[in-house]
């Protein structure tokens, strides 16, 4: 049975806030969920509303004030001429509940889908990319600093390629204080130099801020032409924590150039000064930048500048020295949704590498070896991807036409109320046929939430927790389930099924290994019974990020290290009412 909507992720198409119907998601960030809506009396006109993850609280530090972001971002798009008008801004569900505002609708896709779809030339990106620099200037020249420029926060308008900077929940207004105390946050390999150094000094903690003011959205200006012409990062984001710290500061990286040779040298040029290690010697404004691109597009109509920026399949190229790491097939896109770094990152890295903790975490590959795109490949595995949808899908459709089973069939429940339940359903050819089908197409299908299977916590978890970290079985840890989750401690949250983002909740007994505010990366199942055959929901942290901004693999569960934590009067199979704050243990073993 459907159940009212209290919180942003319980939201799904036909809910409404306030007179507004949510027709299809279109995504979440760290602060905030934005949704394609509509209003009864306009049927055809769609609108996006985003609306803040946590409600308001005079008990919430000023770095995590969801509210007061989105109001900052509310306030820039209607003072501001930012391409998006605000139809309406509100509370859901009632007054002091959660924030939201209302905007048109724009179909688009973000700056690196643009990228990869289209594949665009020289001539071709440097239009775009100089629409966008031209809006970041007109912001500059009303004393308005973005801090937070990067792919994902540009949206490129199908209609007619016309890029739209979005997200200002950390801009800089004039007049006002920074609202956080360290940095503005953002990836950490998209940090300026100038923060990093910042951040080893560590006088954030005593309540310092640092605002990277034009040379910061410069820099990132930068990155965002360099991902655009290498195909790749300046600073690999898989590094340990320390060393990306350290090659920001000290190392340069390889001309774009030099990475791609379709790349013009006027445009390599450019970004290699926008990402000068020192602020004074890039760019002084971007009134400069600007006339920078303009003296580089009179070269606009040459041949080189006419041809895609695609670089060659891997067999056609060799590799040269240097650079960031190109992307491929298995590397994430350059930002990765909920990996932000903290208000305050401290960096207990030397300026040179060989300060580093050698314990930190291995990459998946070394920062320096230039890993080429395997595009042709990736559309021969699409087309067979295809080809599996339409076979497996004419399977499942004949699957469908088996007879039914006879009346007086034993009926199997959806859950016993006195033991505990299979660690996997019963599933015939339809079922594993519909399985194949969502795995193979990569789409998202529903399914039963069903128990996970126990199993070994894997070595590099174990290594990262009780070697790495010290983390001590025999200390008490306390976190908070879910920190998208409204209300505070002494209130009880109603929790789905799927992934949650636990805060450690730091207490004098609790073990210094993981600090207080520590965040924990996992997913929860609810519907579940305990031993004694009690209803009872599970927890699986996989991931820790702890304050300072490191990274490690870990086994943590909610509750006890039997991994079953009883829930409160008024759960059901598809939410589970818990404590908002509860113990933690972290096990060598999945229970």
């Amino acid at each position: 049975m459907a159940t009212t909507p209290i919180h942003p992720d319980q939201l799904v198409p036909g809910s409404r806030i306030g007179p507004w119907r949510v027709l299809a998601s279109l995504g979440a960030g760290g602060f905030g969920r934005a949704f394609q809506v509509e209003r009864d009396e306009q049927p055809g006109r769609t609108y996006t509303l985003k609306v803040a993850l946590r409600p308001a609280s005079p008990h919430t530090p000023e770095e995590e004030d969801v509210e007061g972001r989105m109001a900052r971002e509310v306030a820039i798009h209607m003072a501001y001429d930012t391409g998006l008008k605000i139809h309406a801004v509100d509370h859901w569900p009632i007054l002091s509940g959660f924030l939201y505002f209302v905007t048109d609708y724009v179909e688009g896709e973000t700056f690196h889908e643009w990228c990869w779809r289209t594949q665009p030339s020289a001539a071709r990106l440097l239009t775009v990319y100089t629409e966008v620099v031209r809006q970041v200037g007109a912001l500059h020249q009303r004393g308005v600093c973005h801090r937070d420029l990067k792919a994902d926060n540009i949206l490129i308008r199908k209609a007619d390629e016309r890029p739209l900077v979005l997200d200002y929940g950390v801009a800089r207004l004039p007049g006002t204080a920074t609202v956080t105390v360290g940095v503005p946050p953002t990836s950490p390999y998209l940090l300026p130099p100038e923060c990093v150094t910042f951040l080893g000094q560590e006088t954030w903690r005593q309540g310092a801020r640092f605002d990277p003011g034009v040379p910061g959205d410069l820099y990132a200006l930068g990155m965002l032409l360099y991902e655009a012409l290498t195909d790749g990062y300046a600073f690999h984001p898989k590094l340990p924590y320390d060393l990306l710290m350290a090659a920001i500061v000290t190392r340069v990286p390889a001309a774009p150039h030099v990475l791609n040779p379709k790349v013009p040298r006027a445009l390599s040029d450019i970004a290699m000064r926008l990402l000068a290690k020192r602020p004074e010697e890039r760019y002084p404004d971007v009134s400069a930048l600007l006339q920078a691109l303009w003296e580089a597009a009179k070269e606009r109509k040459q041949p080189d500048w006419q041809v895609s920026l695609a670089l060659p399949p891997p067999e056609d190229q060799s590799a040269p020295a240097g650079g960031g790491g190109h992307r491929d097939d298995a590397d994430p896109p350059p930002r990765a949704s909920g990996e932000e770094a903290p208000a305050a990152v401290a960096s207990e890295a030397a300026p040179e590498p060989a300060g580093v903790d050698p314990r930190a975490p291995v990459p998946e590959r070394a920062d320096s070896g230039h890993v080429p795109v395997r595009r042709r490949r990736l559309r021969w595995l699409w087309a067979l991807r295809a080809l599996l949808v339409l076979f497996l899908a004419l399977w499942l459709g004949l699957s469908t036409l088996a007879p039914t089973p006879e009346k007086g069939s034993p009926h199997v429940p959806t859950a016993t109320p006195k033991a505990p339940l299979a660690d996997a359903p019963r599933s015939g050819p339809a079922t594993f046929l519909a399985a194949a089908l969502c795995a193979v197409a990569g789409v998202a299908c529903s399914a039963a939430q069903v128990r996970p299977e126990p199993a070994e916590c894997p070595e590099e978890a174990r290594e990262a927790m009780f070697r790495v970290l010290g983390v001590d079985t025999t200390k008490g840890l306390k976190a908070v389930v879910d920190i998208n989750q409204p209300g505070d401690q002494s209130q009880l949250g109603t929790y789905g099924n799927g992934k949650v983002v636990g805060r450690i909740a730091g207490y004098s007994w609790a073990d210094p290994a993981l600090p207080d505010g520590t965040l924990l990366y996992g997913q929860l199942w609810t519907g579940l019974v305990d031993e004694y055959g009690r209803p009872a929901a599970m927890a699986r942290y996989s991931e820790a990020k702890l304050p300072d901004g490191r990274t490690f693999p870990v086994c943590i569960v909610l509750g006890n290290p039997d991994g079953r934590v009883r829930t409160q009067p008024g759960s059901n199979a598809d939410a589970s009412v818990l404590p908002r704050e509860l113990p933690v243990s972290a096990v060598e073993r999945w229970p």
